[in-house]
């Protein structure tokens, strides 16, 4: 009982969000190791048909059954996370780095193109997510480099917003003005003040975008607008599931839990992230 209490007192005295932190960080790293390990952990072809086994239940031999073309379940769920992942942190890192970087050069030197930027910004923004990724991917067809581009495009708006924002309300402060009399050039003042100010909150929205970028492929995946068969996606999983749902719902049920992880762990890192940067969190 003491021990037990003397736990509670020190989860206690943590600092705002960093259970969440490091409770998103191991999930996410045991499925990530899954992942980039998935040639070495995965029992069979991901890809291997056997008309013999269809419909296999679980057993040693294929840990979550088969499919109704006899591919082990469990290794094409490892492979589907690769290509879930990746999508995620490729358009994620690509939206990052486009959005941020004109948010802040059109907060800094504001002007008409600020303006024309900003009025772009708010019409992508009056999108919904999902609608817009499925006009960009319709448009540019399916694929995984498609996904990624029509993804990116759809988080651009959340940095850039917060980029321009903090840039704004950084470009009038004291030491910029004394940067600028002391002859510095604006990209060094970006570089070295305006960009080290706003990395925290980039940080915290890229986390959180995360799960918000894995629901968006999976949705897609879900509806053929993902990855083109027979590459195993989590999205393709679940749809190729509901075929057959009634008789085997492992098929769905598995995949959609392997969703659900992923997106546990993200929202409690980019979650903890935000509380352990909130000042009023540890008031």
């Amino acid at each position: 009982m003491s021990e037990a209490l003397t736990i509670d007192r020190r989860v206690r005295r943590l600092p705002p969000g960093r259970v969440a932190i490091i409770a998103g960080a191991a999930i996410m790293a045991i499925v990530a190791a899954a992942a980039i390990l998935a040639p070495l952990v995965a029992p069979h072809d991901p890809y291997a048909q056997s008309m013999l086994a269809r419909f296999r239940p679980m057993s040693a031999e294929y840990w979550l059954g088969t499919d109704q073309f006899g591919r082990d379940t469990f290794s094409r769920i490892l492979y589907g996370l690769q290509i879930t992942l990746w999508t995620a942190f490729a358009s994620t890192a690509l939206a990052m780095l486009c959005g941020t970087s004109i948010g802040i050069l059109s907060g800094y030197y504001g002007g008409r193109v600020d303006r024309w930027l900003s009025a772009a910004n708010d019409l992508l923004m009056s999108f919904p997510q999902m609608v817009a990724g499925i006009i960009i991917v319709a448009l540019l067809g399916p694929g995984i480099t498609n996904l990624i581009i029509a993804i990116a495009i759809t988080a651009f708006p959340a940095f850039y917003r917060m980029a321009r924002s903090a840039a704004l309300a950084l470009r009038e402060r004291d030491y910029i003005d004394a940067c600028r009399v002391l002859g510095y050039s604006d990209m060094r003042i970006i570089s070295r003040h305006l960009l080290p100010e706003t990395l925290d909150d980039i940080i915290i929205v890229a986390t959180l975008w995360l799960a918000t970028a894995v629901r968006t492929e999976s949705s897609l995946a879900f509806i053929g607008l993902g990855a083109p068969p027979p590459a195993a996606t989590l999205g393709g999983l679940v749809r190729e599931g509901f075929d057959n749902l009634l008789d085997y719902p492992g098929l769905a049920i598995w995949p959609s839990l392997a969703i659900l992880v992923v997106m546990i762990g993200l929202n409690l890192m980019g979650d903890g992230l935000r509380d352990a940067n909130d000042p009023r969190a540890s008031a």
